[in-house]
């Protein structure tokens, strides 16, 4: 009798902390409902869901619903419509959201962060990668050469490339030639919606000689 009150009373203890466990790990689990209207409280179908820049993969369905789960909260949330534009909200404990897009209403936002450069020395460059790697904020660049624009997931979002103004793919990025690179502007963040849903992984605009 006196072994089977210690080991009782340590079973409660354990059982207890098991509990504990498993309320804390559902409080970290975070479920959001995210409704997007237009100016006129319509849904909006097929608009692009973004959480602290990070594009989630998946549109707002037929009704303007986005539904998901996080294990962490986020701190802005972004809804993009390529006819409407985009509305950034902060977070705030809420699980029901409501973001309006109001066309034009957030052109403040859409600021060109102008990282324009002139290097004089590109003759030591072998390729754009090189000419690029830990020069530009917000671009990192892999021993590969994958590219990865600061808010968006390493090697599941490539970025949109625009040379001279007009968009390009990625073997035709690579062949820009270091030494004819007039000017490099990096668009990251909410300003990419002036590329419309194409430029929603970032965007890396090239001007050449």
């Amino acid at each position: 009798m006196k072994i089977i009150k210690p080991l009782f009373f340590l079973f409660a203890i354990v059982f207890s902390i098991n509990i504990l466990a498993q309320e804390n790990n559902k409080k970290e689990e975070i479920k959001l409902t995210i409704l997007v209207k237009d100016g006129e409280g319509n849904p909006v179908p097929g608009a692009i869901i973004l959480l602290d820049d990070v594009n989630q993969k998946r549109l707002t369905n037929a009704a303007g619903y986005f539904k998901i789960k996080l294990d962490k909260a986020p701190k802005i949330i972004a809804a993009f419509s390529q006819a409407l534009g985009i509305k950034k909200v902060a977070y705030k404990n809420n699980d029901n959201i409501i973001i309006n897009i109001i066309p034009n209403l957030d052109t403040s936002e859409i600021v060109v962060k102008d990282l324009n450069y002139k290097d004089d020395n590109t003759i030591q460059f072998r390729n754009i990668y090189d000419y690029l790697r830990g020069k530009v904020s917000g671009v990192y660049i892999t021993a590969n050469n994958g590219i990865t624009i600061r808010g968006y997931k390493p090697g599941n979002n490539r970025p949109m490339f625009i040379l001279n103004d007009n968009q390009v793919d990625e073997a035709t990025f690579a062949n820009i030639v270091p030494t004819t690179i007039k000017s490099i502007q990096v668009y990251k963040g909410t300003e990419t919606s002036i590329f419309g849903a194409r430029g929603v992984n970032g965007v890396i605009k090239v001007t050449t000689l």
